[in-house]
């Protein structure tokens, strides 16, 4: 889903949500938070997705599970969906870059070194979002000092708008957990050097969507850094998933046939967030 089509679902929708503007983009496109109240003394659940470029079906899986919501009299959690947090980045590999200006497109075409963005990650000053947080951000695994369409970090931490628009977003929610969702794999991440209480609560959850999903739980700590999830684990230290979704088989883009067997693995969606909630409180 792209940019245009996000504005879409959102005015279809708009009567039975709450609606926030948290934020825009680098080339000022609105970050939107679609939000569901139950009760407004209740603890809030925060799922994000398309933060990277070429997994935008993220946030056509969030919004099919934003439309199941209207069904749904009662949850015991207030629950939030950042369904694109990277519109510019989304809007280049479904769209293309052709309707922007000559100079917007030669910075872009230098950042991805071909005029195909349908396998672009980044955002528009080529700065791949989930590696820009503040959490070991001096790590930098993949160690590209530049501008890319992949795996630069930026030049320090939280430099870009779209990160600081869901860092303002989740201090205001305090949420009990979050979870991430991009393609594609089928795993399930959520350690980040948590101390032994939280890494076993966190476990805990993990083990729940991998159970519903047939997922596998597989450590990146090791790996990467700058993510959101580690973000909130370090920061917040609060659970958090990046939850990989669709099977590594087929290749970006990836295609949309397969959003309603992806969907279909998530069916314990609502269910799996009240389970967590409950282990978020016997821990406390």
């Amino acid at each position: 889903m792209n940019y245009k089509n996000l504005q879409k679902f959102i005015k279809k929708n708009r009567d039975f949500f709450e609606i926030k503007v948290i934020g825009k983009s680098v080339l000022n496109k609105n970050i939107y938070a679609i939000n569901k109240v139950f009760d407004p003394k209740n603890e809030w659940a925060l799922l994000t997705g398309g933060i990277h470029a070429r997994e935008h079906l993220s946030c056509d899986f969030l919004c099919h599970y934003i439309e199941k919501l209207k069904s749904i009299p009662f949850l015991e959690y207030n629950i939030s969906f950042v369904p694109l947090i990277n519109p510019d980045g989304a809007d280049f590999a479904v769209n293309g870059i052709d309707k922007y200006d000559d100079k917007i497109k030669e910075r872009l075409i230098t950042i991805n070194g071909r005029e195909d963005f349908t396998m672009y990650k980044a955002n528009a000053n080529g700065v791949d979002l989930n590696n820009n947080w503040d959490a070991d951000f001096s790590k930098n695994f993949s160690r590209k000092k530049s501008p890319s369409s992949q795996g630069f970090y930026g030049y320090y931490p939280m430099s870009e708008p779209e990160v600081r628009a869901l860092e303002e977003w989740t201090y205001i929610l305090s949420p009990f957990i979050t979870l991430s969702f991009h393609l594609k794999g089928e795993e399930i991440y959520y350690d980040f050097f948590q101390k032994r209480k939280r890494k076993k609560r966190d476990g805990e959850i993990a083990k729940l969507f991998a159970g519903s999903t047939g997922y596998k739980i597989r450590s990146t700590q090791n790996l990467s850094s700058g993510g959101y999830k580690d973000w909130c684990v370090s920061n917040l230290k609060i659970p958090s998933l990046t939850i990989e979704l669709g099977e590594d088989r087929f290749s970006h883009p990836y295609p949309k046939e397969e959003l309603a067997n992806i969907c279909a693995k998530h069916k314990c969606l609502f269910e799996n967030l009240a389970k967590s909630y409950e282990i978020v409180k016997k821990y406390r």
